[in-house]
């Protein structure tokens, strides 16, 4: 995983915030009347009283990013009334969203010393599932000046307290921002779909914790490409659709993820693939190779293990693209329907993480 992003944010992703408890800030612990919404200086903390979520995005840039959709909500976590942004995603993989704090304290960024926020997590479910993830800022050059984790991990705790203290101070420039994720879901674990994250009452503090003024009427001020995938190099394609089930990891010649064929009783519809192109969004410190398995009567002699190589990698090397033309000529058939029995995206030779498998159907490449 040594690669999962080479963008200027890469150290966002080394997160190891630590979750402190309440009696750590100047504010009531959590449960307390005042937790949610009812700070008597309203203007030092984001309330989401005026519906703006401006300041905030889905931050897709890395490979295993599920794109988050925001709105306003108001519910009742443990019994605790509260307005706040409600976090949501309906795909697989990992919630990443960017606060640019360089907009909503103005001048002021350059007092920041701590982050807190109340989170809680939201579902239908009537067991508890416990989550967590990881939380960053990065100044205005891209270095990381604080990171750690956040958990909600009991129903007595839920919503939980995050807290964020920086190493340094934040320059008072545009594009200082704070990236969170929820990258563990204990209800994913189970077979279920993931929870949705409830935030409110984010506040900002300085060096004598005191509540720094907010502008929550700013909008997202963000550098050119900004928490984008990298599509340098790449075939743009009219869509793409990801293969179910095609997510794993693997460490050293092997195999992150096998899918079975319609065929042979398994979810993937060899047909599909006829004249397609596959991306594999990933993380490895050399690009994955697709294999095309065949083990029916009358294949050719090469699709008993065809391996296919890229054709195209992005710069930040965590996108590949195999051509239609080459999963042909390694199979020795575009009969994937007929002869096709099993797809691999196997490593070579580096540890490798495989976050999604789309194919573009009648990409004609």
């Amino acid at each position: 995983m040594k690669r999962l992003m080479s963008y200027t944010m890469t150290a966002m992703l080394a997160a190891s915030l630590i979750l402190l408890p309440a009696a750590c800030s100047n504010l009531p612990p959590a449960g307390s009347p005042q937790q949610n919404n009812e700070f008597t200086d309203v203007n030092s903390v984001v309330n989401f009283d005026n519906d703006n979520l401006g300041f905030m995005r889905s931050f897709d840039a890395s490979p295993d990013a599920a794109h988050v959709t925001f709105s306003i909500a108001e519910v009742s976590p443990n019994g605790i009334e509260g307005k706040g942004a409600l976090l949501t995603t309906d795909r697989d993989g990992t919630m990443y969203i960017a606060i640019d704090l360089s907009s909503l304290l103005g001048e002021s960024v350059s007092d920041l010393r701590t982050v807190e926020a109340d989170i809680a997590v939201v579902n239908d479910y009537t067991d508890f599932y416990a989550v967590s993830g990881e939380v960053s800022i990065i100044d205005a050059e891209g270095t990381s000046v604080a990171d750690g984790v956040w958990s909600v991990y009991l129903r007595e705790k839920n919503p939980n307290i995050m807290r964020l203290e920086l190493q340094k101070p934040l320059s008072p420039k545009p594009y200082n921002m704070l990236i969170l994720s929820k990258s563990v879901d204990n209800a994913v674990a189970a077979g279920l779909e993931q929870s949705s994250l409830f935030i409110s009452a984010l506040r900002f503090f300085d060096m004598e914790e005191q509540l720094l003024p907010v502008n929550t009427d700013e909008g997202f001020n963000a550098p050119e490409g900004f928490g984008k995938p990298d599509r340098s190099n790449l075939m743009e394609f009219s869509g793409e659709t990801a293969i179910s089930g095609a997510r794993g990891t693997s460490n050293g010649w092997g195999q992150a993820v096998a899918l079975l064929t319609a065929k042979n009783g398994g979810e993937l519809d060899a047909g599909l693939l006829k004249g397609s192109a596959v991306t594999v969004y990933y993380s490895s410190d050399s690009p994955p190779e697709l294999i095309l398995q065949s083990w029916t009567d009358g294949k050719p002699e090469s699709a008993g293990w065809a391996k296919v190589a890229p054709v195209l990698v992005n710069n930040s090397g965590n996108i590949a693209q195999y051509s239609f033309e080459a999963m042909v000529t390694a199979f020795g058939t575009d009969d994937f329907e007929a002869f096709l029995d099993q797809l691999y995206v196997g490593d070579t030779g580096a540890e490798l993480a495989v976050y999604s498998v789309t194919y573009s159907a009648g990409a004609g490449w």
